[in-house]
């Protein structure tokens, strides 16, 4: 690996070295939960502190998979769709009693196998990421209402809600593992060859070919785990709503993509982080939340998420350009 490739790596792992860019979002994170905590007595409640991490949850676990994928040069606008289709198919297997082990089977491979499929057209057919996988976005969200037709399945396995909905302590179930989910990333990300390798991938693929990275391989790769987490999540929101609809995720893609872009992930490959991914996922969740409890509704959520949105992407560029400050 290159001395630049080097460089890049230790500066995505250290915080103490990271541009003010990747400090601002902290700030303004700790900055909105002041302000919110000063106008609402029960936005620091333990209840609502906890629905704020709830609501974090299946956009960190999105976030961290797109996060290797974006790291890699490549980027996948479908996790959404492949979200609510991994949780009907799930749904129907628990009410067609295979049980809590045969839904996680079904999410997973179902999951793994759309990722794969964007992974294959992109990596041997040479179709852009976006291209490919916001075909798939349509795809898995047509599938999902074929499959349903349109209804809304409700489950009731006992055995699952004990995995996916219960709690330890006062932790609950879906933020435990996602908890899991994110430190797994990031242990490939930091410590092992692979994650290397899909740095040096994303920030410069022929001089990785050079230096023996099966660039084919990883970019294939980081498409499949994020199908594979993709099908987690749709898990964790049969857990969080007892049940799963066919439009269940829809458009979260925008704020998946927003938490990885605001935590400091380069659109353009090469950088990015998986703690910077859950701050940029906690900032956008705090934003919701605190809206809501002063009594705004979905409409000046989403308008503010576009905002925000504009300005992290406006930032990194300005950051890959070197143009402004």
């Amino acid at each position: 690996m290159s001395s630049q490739n080097i460089e890049v790596f230790d500066r995505v792992l250290n915080l103490g070295q990271l541009s003010w860019r990747d400090h601002i979002v902290l700030v303004s994170l700790l900055a909105l939960m002041g302000l919110f905590s000063l106008t609402s007595s029960y936005f620091l409640t333990i209840e609502n502190l906890l629905n704020i991490a709830r609501q974090t949850a299946v956009v960190a676990v999105l976030g961290v998979g797109l996060t290797m994928v974006i790291i890699s040069a490549e980027i996948d606008v479908s996790v959404g769709s492949v979200m609510a289709l991994s949780a009907v198919l799930a749904a129907m297997a628990l009410n067609a009693g295979f049980g809590w082990i045969g839904a996680v089977v079904v999410a997973l491979g179902v999951g793994t196998i759309v990722g794969l499929t964007n992974g294959f057209f992109t990596v041997y057919f040479g179709i852009p990421s976006f291209l490919v996988t916001l075909g798939m976005l349509a795809a898995a969200r047509g599938a999902a209402l074929i499959v349903t037709g349109t209804e809304t399945i409700v489950v009731r396995d006992p055995g699952f809600f004990n995995v996916f909905a219960g709690s330890i302590g006062p932790i609950p179930a879906i933020v435990i593992w996602a908890g899991l989910a994110v430190v797994l990333v990031h242990y490939v990300l930091s410590y092992t060859r692979f994650g290397r390798h899909i740095y040096t991938t994303g920030d410069d693929s022929q001089a990785a070919r050079y230096n023996g990275i099966d660039t084919a391989k990883v970019k294939l790769t980081t498409l499949g785990v994020t199908g594979t987490l993709a099908g987690f999540a749709g898990l964790l929101m049969i857990g969080r709503l007892s049940a799963a609809r066919p439009d269940m995720g829809m458009g979260i893609e925008l704020a998946v993509i927003a938490a990885v872009i605001l935590g400091g992930t380069s659109l353009f490959g090469g950088r990015g982080w998986v703690t910077g991914t859950i701050i940029g996922a906690l900032l956008l969740s705090v934003i919701d939340n605190g809206l809501l409890l002063h009594g705004f509704g979905t409409s000046h959520q989403e308008f503010f998420r576009g905002i925000v949105i504009i300005l992290a992407v406006a930032l990194r560029a300005e950051e890959q350009s070197g143009e402004w400050l």
